[in-house]
């Protein structure tokens, strides 16, 4: 094994490692985290969070078989700098995400539903990005599909990347009733994905 996979590796299992963790932690408070696809919503919205469940889910999967067995089915020969290139964007999402689910602490969903009881945090790795764990998904997905470019992994960066950016969509709407003003201050000093705007 490549010492390329082998970093790859620790980074999917600190990545999702977290994820979980945070689910289980949350659950023993009492808190419901995982709020996909369930919850006072339309059909169709949580049909939508169920597949972004699913996509996700199955999306891990792809990762580590392209990361362990990156020549098996439909690959392309990567350049070393795409490699080391999506390592490095890899590393950043996984940063990004555990330091997002660290600040929100009790607050931190999978999902939203208007049944939930949270505050906004705006502190944090969270002036610096609205959707830090979103960000750190799609730089992850992105970055295992440049490092190990097999036709399913990128398949499924794709349909991630842009599954979350509308479930960001609908969390922006979300936001906006729950928290009024305060949100809407935030949204304008604070980029969607990462930035700061000067006001």
């Amino acid at each position: 094994m490549k010492l390329i996979q082998i970093l790859f590796i620790i980074l999917w299992i600190a990545f999702y490692g977290a994820y979980l963790l945070k689910m289980f932690i949350l659950r023993r408070q009492g808190v419901q985290a995982d709020i996909l696809g369930k919850g006072d919503k339309s059909k169709s919205h949580a049909a939508f969070e169920t597949a972004i469940k699913l996509v996700t889910y199955t999306g891990a999967g792809v990762q580590i078989f392209s990361i362990t067995l990156p020549t098996a089915i439909w690959s392309f020969p990567p350049f070393p700098t795409m490699q080391v290139d999506g390592l490095i964007l890899a590393a950043f999402g996984t940063i990004c995400f555990i330091a997002a689910v660290v600040v929100m602490g009790r607050n931190w969903r999978a999902g939203f539903s208007t049944e939930q009881d949270t505050k906004l945090v705006t502190d944090g790795i969270y002036r610096f990005s609205r959707n830090p764990a979103f960000l750190g998904f799609d730089l992850l997905y992105i970055g295992c599909a440049l490092a190990f470019p097999n036709l399913i992994n990128i398949i499924f960066a794709i349909i991630a990347v842009t599954l979350f950016h509308f479930q960001i969509l609908g969390e922006e709407i979300f936001l906006s009733k729950a928290f009024g003003k305060e949100y809407l201050d935030y949204k304008t000093k604070t980029m969607r994905y990462l930035g700061i705007r000067k006001i």
